[in-house]
């Protein structure tokens, strides 16, 4: 019997050379706005966009807010000059792909602090814990408006630009494909033991990010019962006393479920087809960048949880490490749990390529349970 015939594969061999991918002009921008910023701080003409006092681990308590303009303008400068390679035929190889990720890795060490998953943290409660909590809704207007935040949002996102961007680098040394990553070499099979891989790797890294994530609400669960491991016997008073209190910890305890939950996702059917409790969307595909950009958040916002307790470990900062060691722990190991979930997210996003529409290479999407029969 005849083998099937291999998928056409689009080439652009003969056209003319690669205009710069959309994310080059993007880190551009980024970097010009970052250079702005960085002389309106120098000159006090624009609110410090980092906070001056502990900030979740802040390394300006320590070095000063001069210090974050300087920093910042270092980081625009580096990062015009490293998109203006981007944008050159060939766009830089392998080393404008490294200078890209270290610029990322530098964002976050340097400006993304845990006030990233608290930010994040009080978002996903506030249509419910809001109605409850007199004043909430407000506060957070405030926060989201406040300069310190803005700032925060402002590196946050470069971050994640900068770790695309050094995927989109790697892509064009490697001359793959600028859409889905895939290179000349391309073949079903590898296709097919790409996603089994991606799957198993998947499970053990959402195990993890499971695991990790219960130590938060094993926190804040036992407030409903007056129980407050890691405060001491005078914070169950302040529960007693301030209803909202309460009210925040167990709701944030809850978030962290919601997404251990949504975690699973990334390795079972549901995460591929929504499920029958979705009303009205019910058996349609669940769009990657649903899964994906969230999650990419999220994970983040944990690992930077973890680096302000490092920083703040370090600098003899009070803050989350003088509650008890117990929180220190808790609040430190929630970097394994972003990693874990980086991880997750990777693989998820690898298994659920499908055929590609720029090179047509690819094969049709698969669900969890049919790669694991073909395993």
């Amino acid at each position: 019997m005849d083998s099937p015939a291999p998928p056409e594969i689009r080439t652009t061999e003969a056209a003319a050379p690669p205009r710069a991918a959309p994310v080059a002009w993007a880190v551009l921008a980024w970097s010009a706005v970052a250079l702005a910023l960085g002389l309106g701080w120098a000159a006090g003409l624009l609110p410090p966009g980092v906070p001056a006092d502990d900030g979740f681990g802040s390394l300006y308590r320590a070095w000063g807010t001069g210090a974050a303009a300087w920093i910042t303008l270092a980081l625009g400068a580096a990062g015009a000059v490293c998109a203006v390679v981007m944008m050159r035929p060939g766009r830089g190889g392998r080393a404008t792909a490294c200078a890209a990720w270290g610029l990322s890795a530098a964002v976050v060490v340097l400006f993304v602090t845990g006030s990233l998953l608290a930010f994040l943290g009080y978002s996903m409660i506030m249509p419910v814990v809001g109605w409850f909590v007199p004043g909430l809704p407000g506060m957070w207007v405030e926060q989201v408006l406040d300069p310190e935040n803005l700032g925060l949002f402002f590196f946050a996102a470069g971050a994640g630009l900068w770790a695309v961007a050094g995927l989109s680098a790697l892509r064009a040394a490697r001359g793959a494909c600028p859409d889905c990553g895939r290179d000349h070499g391309w073949t079903p099979g590898a296709e097919h033991a790409t996603r089994v891989r991606a799957l198993r790797v998947g499970r053990i890294a959402v195990a993890v990010a499971c695991l990790s994530s219960l130590a938060y609400p094993a926190l804040r669960f036992p407030w409903l019962l007056g129980l407050t491991p890691g405060m001491g016997d005078d914070f169950a008073g302040v529960l007693r006393a301030e209803p909202g209190t309460l009210l925040l910890g167990v709701g944030l305890g809850s978030a962290a479920v919601a997404g251990t939950v949504l975690t699973t996702g990334l390795v079972l059917r549901w995460g591929v087809r929504f499920p029958f409790w979705a009303v009205g969307l019910a058996g349609r595909r669940v769009p990657v960048a649903l899964a994906v950009v969230p999650a990419t958040a999220v994970a983040v916002a944990l690992v930077a949880m973890g680096r302000s307790i490092i920083v703040q470990l370090a600098l003899g900062q009070q803050g989350m490490t003088s509650s008890s060691d117990l929180h220190t722990w808790v609040f430190l190991g929630m970097a394994v749990w972003g990693a874990a979930l980086a991880v997750a997210v990777a693989a998820y996003a690898v298994r659920r390529r499908g055929e590609c529409s720029v090179c047509g290479r690819g094969l049709p999407e698969a669900e969890p349970h049919d790669l694991r029969a073909a395993a």
